[in-house]
């Protein structure tokens, strides 16, 4: 006859955070972004930070563990006054989406913040040219269904062909320009012609 000892074995596993704190950034490309993930008095050689691009199922980074792989080495952590913070150099367009960034102690969590960065491009024209915004999600193709342009003003969103400037232009040269919705052309995959910009035009396009 033989007789056995049954024992379970506890696995210690990290503990979900309670809260999650949640940010919208807006950013330009080819900016720098410095974000705050936790003020604490821990060292943050005790801590595990967790950098994760949710809206593709990701890690970006993960500390002491796991440095950042070679293209995203753009991503940087430090502590600096008590900060626990992320920094991201020469900020793309492939930048924008859901990410969250979780610091632990031990097993325990002590905060996630949670940040949709949004990334706009900026353009320099010249006075009186024309420029080209193109459409980021089919640069190339020809589209079948609908494409629109706002305006962006804050929170406030309006369609290109709706858009009217709040003040009268500044000097007499603009005043001869024809509205902005009739400088704008769409093209067949999306993009947007504006013809003789104007100081007027210096607004963010979507």
């Amino acid at each position: 006859m033989s007789y056995f000892a049954l024992h379970f074995l506890s696995v210690a596993t990290q503990r979900r955070c309670k809260q999650v704190h949640q940010l919208n950034i807006n950013s330009v490309q080819g900016d720098n972004l410095s974000i705050s993930c936790l003020t604490t008095t821990h060292p943050l050689q005790s801590l595990t930070v967790k950098l994760r691009r949710t809206s593709q199922d990701k890690d970006i980074l993960i500390y002491p563990d796991i440095f950042p792989a070679s293209e995203h080495q753009r991503w940087s952590l430090r502590k600096d006054a008590g900060n626990v913070t992320l920094d991201l150099k020469d900020i793309r367009l492939s930048d924008d989406g859901l990410y969250d960034c979780q610091v632990y102690k031990d097993w325990d969590c002590l905060n996630v913040i949670r940040f949709h960065l949004k990334v706009k491009d900026s353009v320099h024209p010249t006075p009186g040219s024309s420029v080209l915004l193109p459409c980021s999600e089919h640069p190339l193709q020809h589209r079948t269904e609908q494409v629109t342009w706002n305006i962006l003003n804050g929170r406030q969103s309006t369609d290109i062909t709706q858009y009217r400037p709040p003040n009268n232009p500044s000097s007499s040269t603009e005043k001869l320009l024809n509205p902005l919705y009739a400088r704008a052309r769409q093209l067949a995959n999306g993009s947007l012609v504006i013809r003789d910009v104007a100081h007027i035009d210096e607004l963010w396009y979507r």
